[in-house]
């Protein structure tokens, strides 16, 4: 068993849950979906800005039989991002968890986002416990963002531990790449705190990942 946690400047976890050493991977093509496409209706979550078709739109979708594909829950959710109904999202997505419906990775960095697009980080790591249940490994993508969300609420420390839990505990895969590293220079530097930016500078070449414009630019 392998415990995972973070915890806030105040010592409330962020996260804590524990993880098998061993999980059995799960993607979305496994998924048993029907191909057949939504009816005409599902240009709803192309085209439009009103958020009952898009929330009637889904409750259409989970009475389905067979299910529609993976791609037309994301589709929907992405559009109601853009639509900027982040609360609303979360509440379906919340819905498609209680009716066991299976989700993937796409989704759940959508659902991270929206917590992050709310200033509810916190919840946001809420999320992950999800991964393991469901088999799907961490991504760099969903760590990125919470990171971008903990720097955002000015929570720098916890930020940079997680940062730090991320390539010493090699959780997600792959591995933080320059982009990430660039992330947290940028907050630290912006932060002033100019000692922790150049030490994870230093970290980066040790690393053998070579700094950009960006990075230098910070």
């Amino acid at each position: 068993m392998r415990r995972i946690s973070l915890r806030n400047g105040n010592g409330i976890p962020f996260v804590s849950f524990f993880a098998e050493s061993a999980i059995t991977v799960r993607t979305c093509s496994s998924c048993h979906y029907s191909n057949k496409s939504i009816p005409v209706k599902d240009k709803i979550g192309v085209n439009s800005s009103n958020l009952d078709d898009a929330v009637t739109l889904f409750h259409q979708m989970v009475t389905m039989k067979p299910l529609p594909s993976i791609a037309h829950f994301s589709k929907l959710f992405k559009t109601m991002i853009k639509m900027k109904h982040y609360s609303a999202a979360i509440s379906l997505f919340r819905q498609m968890l209680k009716l066991g419906i299976p989700i993937c990775d796409f989704i759940l960095t959508i659902m991270i986002n929206s917590y992050r697009l709310i200033h509810r980080v916190d919840c946001a790591f809420s999320v992950l416990p999800i991964y393991l249940k469901n088999g799907i490994p961490f991504d760099v993508v969903a760590f990125n963002t919470l990171l971008r969300g903990l720097f955002s609420e000015n929570k720098v420390k916890d930020a940079v531990e997680l940062f730090k839990k991320l390539v010493r505990d090699k959780i997600c895969n792959p591995e933080p790449t320059i982009y990430i590293y660039n992330v947290v220079i940028d907050a630290l530097c912006k932060d002033g705190n100019l000692d922790a930016a150049i030490n994870i500078l230093n970290e980066m070449k040790q690393k053998n990942i070579h700094p950009d414009i960006l990075t230098y630019n910070s």
